[in-house]
This record gives structure tokens, sequence and C-alpha cells, in this order.
């Protein structure tokens, strides 16, 4: 359920409907519609409000996170290394990074999407940096919603 939201919002930017990573109420009503016909759920745009913030939450910690020293992202196959002393250090500092210490972000590429691609984000997988793309090879996002279902802007 909460990958066809996020699919939603990405389709939501894709159509303009979502600016300067700020989802505006009728964006975040469609995406939520659209969950509903998928699902047959009933869920009030409220629900949709409340993921919007817990989403851009994990943006803002994920980003945190890999943007440390000591800390490597490999993009593909989305995998964290981190060492076991400086996970110590960074719950400290930031208890919901915990949620990253054995998993990766899944849905970081649409989160970049639909928030914005940070300034600062670098990959640390050799000596040199490179600065990442959020649209570069990316996956194809199946279609699983009738267009008429899409809501509107």
């Amino acid at each position: 359920m909460e990958r066809c939201f996020i699919r939603e919002l990405v389709r939501k930017v894709e159509f303009g409907c979502i600016e300067n990573g700020q989802p505006n109420p009728s964006a975040i009503e469609g995406a939520i519609n659209a969950v509903n016909v998928v699902f047959g759920t009933y869920l009030c745009p409220d629900v949709g409000r409340s993921r919007v913030i817990h989403l851009r939450k994990r943006y803002n910690t994920f980003n945190w996170l890999i943007n440390r020293p000591g800390v490597r992202w490999i993009p593909r196959p989305k995998i964290v290394l981190i060492n076991e002393a400086l996970w110590d250090v960074i719950e400290q500092e930031n208890p919901f990074a915990r949620a990253y210490r054995w998993d990766t972000e899944p849905a970081w590429d649409e989160l970049k999407i639909i928030f914005g691609q940070p300034k600062n984000e670098s990959i640390h997988n050799s000596d040199d940096e490179v600065y990442a793309d959020p649209l570069k090879n990316r996956d194809e996002i199946v279609d699983e919603i009738p267009p008429d279902h899409r809501g509107s802007c």
C-alpha cells in the first residue's frame, strides 16, 4: 500500500502537482484516492498527510545518514556500509536512524523525486565522490492504477 502511495506521489511530481518538495493537499488526496481504488480501502486525506510527514522524516534521516563521514552508500544494490562503532554514535545522535542499521531505504530514489534532490548527496563507493542524479537509471514504474482514477492536482 505504501509503495502504491509513493508511486502516486512520484506521478504527481511528474504532472507538476508537487513543487519544491512540498506536496499540496490535492496531490495527497489524489494519491490517497488512487490507493483506495487499487486496494478497495476508504482512507481519508488525513492518513495521506500523516504518511507524507513520515516519508519526509525517512527522507531527512536517510539523507543525514548517508552524508555522514565514515558512511558508504552504494546505490546499486542499495547498501549502507558503516562500522559497528560508528553505528552506536549515529543511533545516539538520531534514534530514527536505527531503522537503517539492518535495512536500507527501499524507496530512496522515489523520495528524492518527491522531496527534491539533496544538494550535498554524494555516493561514497570509492575515493572519488560522484554526485547522484535521481532520474538516472531509474527503473520504470509499473502502472497499477487505471488512468481514470489518478485524481487531480
